[in-house]
């Protein structure tokens, strides 16, 4: 906040900074400290200054009238630093409405903390939040520093994880580099192990830093309050027997900023992780190890305030089973089915004791099994269960645990990739069992979605994703919410819609009701698609790090669209990399993970991606690890789509041994395929092997034609790597490829340029009911758009300008007018250019 004021101060700006704890939160005081430094910097300025008035505002809205009457007299901005506002709620909304009625020409910029938000006005003007994390170090700046370090060369994945470990807390992340680069042994152990209470350096500046300069009392507090996880007064109070906890976290939050509030109500503070980890480390030092009656009194207070995940965790950690099993067994459903906590219940799962037989604990470590790759263990479990649920004497029991175990089965039918034999067991589910709570019926709408978007029936995804997501917002399924969010995202990727996905990510990560951030396995359902739909937008900076945490998720969790999905991409950035053993091995890994998991799409996936990859080098090697379209996974709904990339894949063997005419049939039929299901990057593909195809035979205006269709398809839809990675099957050719290798943009056009909010692909006009174009015409209006000329548009799209014309013709015939401007209005009135 300093640095934006001063800045703009520099630059001869009427800017004025005011701190709404310095003003005691006292709206009046603010507006009056406001207004004196306005007044004062604009006589300072000089003449550029804007024109101010001699009244004294008293109020905010009254500073708001007040501004709005002194900049209408003059051209000049000022800018406005709010500071410190994130600790009182009800001064935040004040503030608000302040900049709802202050002109549009006075720039806000406001400091916040992560729980305050301003939602009317960002949706009314822009406004510029800084937060607490502000201070932190991007991903950038950490390997800015890391390479400022002398010594050892950190790799990147090393550095993203000390980053993520320090989340960007500069010293703290400064001290780690700076271990890991003067022992190269060093590294591992700061990546793998817990670092605080080991590391000498990082625990000597938490002591002095931080705890050398508490008061004793405060000291103490942070000791105690580290065991507890998240904090709010009455816990603390209550779990030590204290009446000071207000006092203190009202020091530590707004003073020391060593406490973070979970929301906006205030309702609960954190420490930052690493700062608990080493005060828990401090805990344990200084009380002699765990306090078991500490954690009981926690898990009480948790269980009674109807946080029975917190209350299972702490009764378990105060060596209480029989109490921690007594609270799963009336929430382990909710637990797992709304709150999908499938990691912590695996964990849980090894400290309940054998003995435990509650069906609904049981049922909840089954949950976990269907989406941990453990279907066998599962499916077992299952059927004692439902032999357990016969013999209940309660008929509502009977009825629950039997929808439960109906459910439990369809979804592992799922999970186990198995969509035919799900959507057959979801579809019954939703008939028999209409008296079910809306919890488990979001569950089954959401597995129906997602199975539409594995096997491409978008028209049915809408359908069914409107009803889910009605129904899971209602239930406030958070879990399912976060599947559903990931299906419609993996739809778009599929499709090779990169906006829409982009856009519905942004979605995902903002939905309240979804609670991403507090629930890891939909968090981690995110990354994953992240990492594609970055890779496929060109944005290569940093992900190599990502990608090593994407695939840990998988291995544990992943279906087998998002396993492929995750290695594909890993393996995608290894060959750009140079690396192609390192990419070849990942899709052997694949094809363990399939045959472990019994997954026979997943091992066809994996070994048509692997002969793409090895017949660079050699066709008949590459022919050798082809699936047999005779395989039981080409009958299957997958199997139009394996056909087609089979085929595609064919071409690329084919075009290696020379067969150019077999390879254009074979591309061909891989291009059909894409533009019957609408996928952008398959038809990019098609596009491009059928033009190498054709320059081989000769036939180069064809093939020039081929690859400016890919381009655009490319260019509007943004597949950019598709595009860019294509260029290796063209350059095998030889010299007969030069030519369309120049039609084709280079690293530096498409390099890390972001995904335009216009861009769509050519297949998808919206709204045209009455107005159908062809894709040749489309994409042509987005030329006159543009402003090209029919000689530019010839050029472009390597046709003759007679070709130009006769589609313009067209295209004012159909939309009804007799002017490219008419055209372009027309257009963007019934939306076909979005």
């Amino acid at each position: 906040m300093a640095q934006i004021w001063e800045d703009r101060r520099q630059a001869g700006a009427v800017a004025a900074w005011a701190s709404a704890r310095e003003c005691e939160y006292d709206s009046r005081l603010l507006t009056e400290r406001i207004h004196a430094q306005i007044l004062a910097a604009g006589s300072a300025s000089g003449k550029d200054a804007p024109t101010l008035l001699d009244t004294v505002p008293r109020t905010l809205q009254g500073l708001a009238g007040w501004l709005r009457e002194s900049t209408a007299r003059s051209s000049s901005g000022i800018l406005l630093c709010l500071d410190d506002i994130g600790f009182h709620p009800d001064l935040a909304d004040e503030i608000e409405d302040f900049m709802l009625a202050a002109p549009a020409d006075v720039e806000i910029v406001a400091a916040t903390t992560a729980g305050i938000g301003f939602a009317r006005i960002a949706a009314r003007r822009q406004l510029r939040e800084v937060r607490a994390d502000a201070l932190a170090f991007t991903f950038d700046e950490a390997k800015a520093v890391a390479r400022g370090e002398p010594g050892t060369l950190i790799p990147e994945p090393d550095v993203h994880t000390l980053w993520k470990r320090t989340q960007g807390w500069g010293e703290p992340l400064c001290i780690l580099l700076q271990a890991a680069s003067t022992d190269e042994a060093t590294v591992g152990r700061l990546v793998v192990e817990r670092v605080t209470g080991r590391d000498s350096d990082l625990d000597r500046y938490f002591r002095s830093a931080i705890l050398a300069s508490l008061p004793s009392e405060v000291r103490e507090f942070c000791i105690r309050a580290s065991i507890l996880g998240p904090i709010s007064a009455d816990y603390f109070n209550h779990v030590f027997g204290r009446s000071d906890g207000a006092y203190v976290i009202e020091k530590l939050s707004a003073e020391r900023m060593l406490l973070t509030p979970l929301d906006r109500a205030q309702s609960g503070y954190e420490f930052h992780p690493l700062l608990r980890e080493f005060l828990e480390h401090r805990f344990a030092v200084e009380h002699h190890g765990p306090r078991p009656e500490l954690f009981a009194r926690a898990a009480q207070w948790q269980r009674e305030s109807g946080h029975s995940r917190e209350s299972i965790s702490l009764y378990l950690r105060a060596g209480d089973r029989d109490a921690a099993a007594e609270v799963a067994s009336t929430s382990m459903m909710d637990i797992a089915l709304r709150q999908g906590e499938v990691d912590q219940i695996q964990l849980w799962r090894r400290s309940f004791s054998e003995a435990v037989s509650a069906p609904t604990i049981i049922l909840g470590l089954v949950w976990a099994q269907i989406f941990s790759h453990d279907q066998k263990h599962a499916a077992a479990l299952l059927s004692e269960l439902r032999a357990v649920s016969v013999g209940l004497s309660d008929e509502a029991a009977r009825r629950q645990m039997e929808w439960w175990c109906d459910l439990i089965a369809a979804i592992g039918e799922a999970t186990a990739d198995n969509l035919e034999e799900s959507r057959r067991q979801c579809e019954l589910w939703l008939k028999l069992h209409d008296e079910a709570d809306l919890v488990c019926r979001g569950a089954i709408l959401t597995c129906l979605c997602f199975i539409a978007a594995s096997e491409r029936r978008p028209d049915d995804l809408a359908k069914l994703s409107a009803e889910a997501s009605s129904v899971n917002t209602v239930a406030n399924h958070r879990y399912a919410l976060g599947w559903l969010h990931s299906t419609m995202i993996f739809s778009e990727i599929s499709r090779g819609n990169m906006q829409a996905g982009t856009d519905l990510l942004r979605r995902a990560r903002n939905d309240d009701n979804a609670q991403i951030n507090a629930t890891p396995f939909s968090a981690n359902l995110l990354d994953m698609l992240e990492l594609e739909l970055r890779y496929e937008a060109n944005q290569l900076d940093g992900i190599a790090a990502r990608v090593d945490d994407v695939l840990d998720f998988v291995r544990q969790h992943g279906v087998v669209d998002f396993v492929f999905s995750a290695f594909r991409t890993a393996a995608a950035i290894a060959h750009r990399d140079g690396d192609r053993k390192g990419a070849i091995e990942l899709f052997q890994e694949v094809r363990v993970i399939a045959r472990e998991c019994a997954f026979p799409r997943l091992d066809a996936l994996a070994r048509l991606a692997l002969a793409d990859l090895l017949v660079l080098d050699d066709a008949g090697e590459a022919n050798a690890v082809l699936p047999a379209q005779s395989e039981p996974v080409f009958q299957t709904t997958h199997g139009p789509y394996l056909r087609a990339l089979k085929s595609l894949t064919e071409a690329r063997i084919a075009s290696r041994q020379a067969k150019y005419h077999l390879c254009g049939r074979l591309a061909n039929a891989a291009l059909d395929h894409a533009r019957r299901s609408q996928s952008s990057r398959l038809e990019i593909s098609a596009l491009l092997c059928l033009a190498g195809a054709n320059a081989a035979t000769e036939r180069s205006a064809a093939a020039e034609q081929r690859v400016a269709d890919a381009v655009d398809i490319a260019a509007r839809s943004g597949c950019y790597r598709t595009l860019l990675d294509e260029r290796q099957y063209l350059e095998v050719l030889g010299p007969v490829s030069l030519p369309l290798l120049d039609l084709m943009p280079d690293e530096r056009e498409f390099g890390g340029r972001g995904i335009a909010p216009g861009d769509r692909p050519s297949y998808a006009p919206i709204a045209t009911d009455t107005v159908l174009l062809t894709r040749k015409e489309l994409a042509i209006l987005h030329r006159i758009k543009e402003g090209l000329s029919n000689r530019d548009i010839a050029a472009r799209h390597r046709i003759s300008e007679d070709t130009v014309k006769w589609h313009v013709h067209n295209i004012f015939s159909k939309l009804e007018v007799r002017s490219r401007v008419q055209a372009i209005l027309r257009a963007e009135d019934m939306r076909i250019l979005e």
